[in-house]
Parts: C-alpha cells; structure tokens; sequence
C-alpha cells in the first residue's frame, strides 16, 4: 500500500484528546462538593429520561434512557441525586474547558461539549506524558473538572488511549501510546464497534471476515486486495490511522451549520394559542441567536407544531408551514413576527399540542446578503447593531436579560409556566446569572 508522502513530515505531531469525566454530573458536583461519591443521574427535558450518569450511578445499572416516573422508587432507595438538565451551566463550563485548553495548547478541535482534540509538536512537547498530566490537572485546578487525556499518533488512536485511560486506574487519567510497548494488547482488548467511525454496519460486515478487535482491523494493512475489495474510504483511513498513520488533521474553525433547529415539548398538552405562540417566539429568539453567533442570515423559516398521536391516533398530529424572506435576516422581531403568523394559521383550537419546533434553513453569511431596492440599508443596519447590543447584554448579564415580550419570559412567575418545561431537580446558574452566584459566609 503506498502512502502519501505527507505522512513522514507528521511523524513529528501527536494528537491529545481530552474528554470530562461524567462532564454532566461533574459539574453538578463543582459547585455542590455534598454529592462527591453519591449516585447522580441527569434527566432529559421535562424530567423525562436519564441521559446522564455518574460512575456511582453506573454502578447502580440505572441505563441510559431509564423512564424516570419507573425509576423513583429504585432511586430513592439507592439514595440516587436527580438533577434536570442544566444547559446554562453546563455550557458554560464547557467553555472554560476548552478555554483552558488554548493557554496550554494553540491547536485544539472542539469535538463536543465534553471532548475536545489538540495538536502537540513533538519537538515542543518532548515528554508527552508529563505534559499530559499538565493538561489534566491545570483543567481540574482551573475549572473543578476531571478529564481523561489519551495521546497517540493519531485521532482515531488518541481516542482509544482516552478510553482505555478513562476506565483503567493504573493509568491515572493519562496515556500516551506514542512508541508504547503495550499498543497492541490495547487494541487487542478493544471490540470493532467502540473504535471511532466504525459504524453498526460496518462491524456486522467485518465481524464474518472474523475481524473483532481493533488489532485484527489495524493488521488488515498487510493485505492491500482485501482493504481494497472490503473497504470504503472510512474503512481505509481506520486502518491507517490505527497503524499510526494520521489521516486526521485539527480542524479549529467549527463549520457553520446549514440550518438551526429548535425545539422542545411542553411542561404540559397545550390548547391556548398564547402559551404557544410564546413558546414558538422563544425558540425563535434562541434560534436567532444562533445564527447571529455563526455570522449567518436565513433565507426561511419553518415552524412545526406537534400534537399528541395517542390521544388521537385517527387524526393528523403534526402540523407545520415555512415562509422565506425577501433578503435574509437575523433580526429576532422580524422572525418572530413571522413566526406567531405561521403559529395562528396552524393552531386549531380543539387539537392538544405537546410540542412546537422552529427552524431556519438557507443560511448564508450576513457579509454576503443582497439589500433589496426598496429596503432601506440604514434600517438594515439599525437591526443589526440592534441586535448587537442585545447580545452583548445576555452575554455578560446572562440569557434573558434582555428578552422580546412577545417571549412571555418576564411575566410575573407563574403566569408562563404552562408551556415551560418541567424542571422540578434544576440546580442554580452558577455562572451564568448574577442571582445564582455563590456566596461565601465567614464566621
């Protein structure tokens, strides 16, 4: 098999990737240290499922997607901590993560909310392991955070080194598998379907050519006829990349996304046309944010009402209709306005709704938008610094400091909880609200 000649010339990089440890539960824990060592669970929007867990939790077998109305008498009896999704907070921590993350290290991907690769020059960082310790524990002094850190040759190896760390304590969070003697016993242990971008099917196919492990796949390299017939370009590059072959580079600039979704169900079924024209002006709010934060405008808006198919299996259940834009926009009152028309042209009053959805699709940098003839650019340009400023308040003061009435956000408490979602375990903003933020108390 030839390679590229590239591959000798990165020889000289190494690649870190740094995952949170149980990201949701451990930033519940930095601001209340009384749930060090208890079980804790996150639960999905309006209390609904576990979509999280500490290892305690893990240890309890409480599974990914446990209802929680089914799992309340299991968690009380296990002295098992309920929390609801947090978004705010979590978010946030996030962001000094990987903030974190670029003091120590110029290269970094954010990979999810939780995960995030780095670049390391070999000539600058010559003791990998040590500086991997550096990354681990500057992240949990500076944020409260424990990570894992796997550094390999390459992404897909950096990944398996970050597994393997994660859930061996002789490691103590960090390993490094550049010219590590124990590489293939490592892959030996680790199963087709947990290496990255070895999907379902690919393992079910690779599986009747008795290839299990991700050794057996990294030693298909020797058989270039068989790579060749059984292989597509994924399949290809995991196999170059578990022979330490990087195909992988850093991408630092996240790309913009090609259209914005929003959505959330109801705390409860919803008649009124209100509540739900409040509920479809917040998400548009959201949304608008969104886009602006990318740079963008949309060309079209689509909102989506949904109601409640088992109550009324015979009858239609999900409504929606879009409008387009004659010069695109991010100007959160225009799409508002659009959107409670769109909203009151599909309400029926007699349909229960349990969720409302709003996206926004034909995105296009706001650099390269067309003003029309009879549209005013000084108006255009009165919006944008509008919107702007308002930004700029929510982001030092907090989400919703500033926020349109049409949103129902800053009715008296009480008056818009009906379209809400449930969040009966929600622990405080630390970070991101003034009201929320902890106060020391000397004696």
């Amino acid at each position: 098999m030839n390679l590229p000649q590239s591959f000798e010339s990165r020889r000289s990089i190494a690649y870190a990737m740094i995952d949170c440890n149980n990201f949701y539960a451990s930033c519940e824990r930095v601001f209340n240290p009384a749930l060090e060592g208890k079980p804790i669970v996150i639960l999905s929007n309006n209390d609904g499922c576990v979509i999280a867990r500490s290892e305690e939790a893990k240890a309890l077998e409480i599974p990914m997607g446990a209802p929680a109305f089914k799992y309340q008498n299991y968690f009380r009896q296990n002295h098992v901590v309920m929390r609801s999704s947090n978004y705010p907070l979590y978010g946030d921590m996030s962001r000094r993560v990987m903030d974190t993350l670029r003091d120590l290290t110029h290269d970094i991907e954010v990979y999810s909310i939780d995960e995030a690769f780095a670049e390391l020059s070999t000539n600058t960082y010559q003791n990998l392991d040590e500086y991997g310790r550096i990354i681990k524990e500057t992240i949990y002094k500076w944020t409260g955070l424990p990570v894992s850190v796997g550094i390999a040759p390459s992404k897909t190896l950096a990944k398996i080194a970050n597994e393997t760390a994660k859930r061996n304590a002789e490691f103590r969070g960090v390993l490094n598998l550049c010219d590590h003697p124990g590489t293939n016993h490592i892959l030996k242990k680790m199963p087709l379907k947990k290496i990255w971008g070895i999907g379902h099917g690919l393992t079910v196919r690779l599986n009747r050519h008795h290839i299990e492990t991700a050794l057996d796949l990294k030693q298909t390299i020797n058989n270039k006829r068989w790579v060749r017939k059984h292989l597509n370009v994924t399949g290809l590059r995991t196999v170059l990349e578990l022979n330490g072959l990087p195909c992988m580079k850093i991408s630092e600039a996240l790309e913009s996304r090609k259209g914005i979704l929003t959505s959330r169900m109801f705390g409860k079924p919803l008649f009124e046309l209100e509540p739900i024209e409040e509920a479809v002006a917040t998400y548009i709010s959201r949304g608008a944010e969104k886009l602006r934060a990318q740079g963008s405008v949309a060309s079209n808006l689509q909102v989506t009402l949904i109601g409640d198919k088992f109550k009324n299996p015979k009858s239609k259940y999900k409504y929606s209709a879009y409008t387009s834009f004659k010069v695109p926009t991010a100007h959160t009152p225009t799409l508002i306005e659009s959107g409670k028309r769109i909203t009151r042209s599909l309400h029926l009053p007699d349909t229960k709704y349990k969720k409302a959805a709003i996206m926004l699709t034909g995105l296009v940098p706001h650099s390269e938008v067309q003003m029309d003839l009879f549209d005013p650019e000084l108006y255009t340009q009165k919006q944008f610094r509008l919107m702007e400023c308002m930004d700029q308040i929510n982001t030092r003061h907090g989400r919703n400091t500033a926020a349109f009435a049409a949103t129902g956000l800053h009715k008296k408490e009480g008056q818009h909880n009906k379209w809400t979602m449930k969040q009966n375990y929600l622990s405080k903003q630390y970070t991101t609200r003034w009201e929320d933020i902890m106060t020391a108390k000397a004696k």
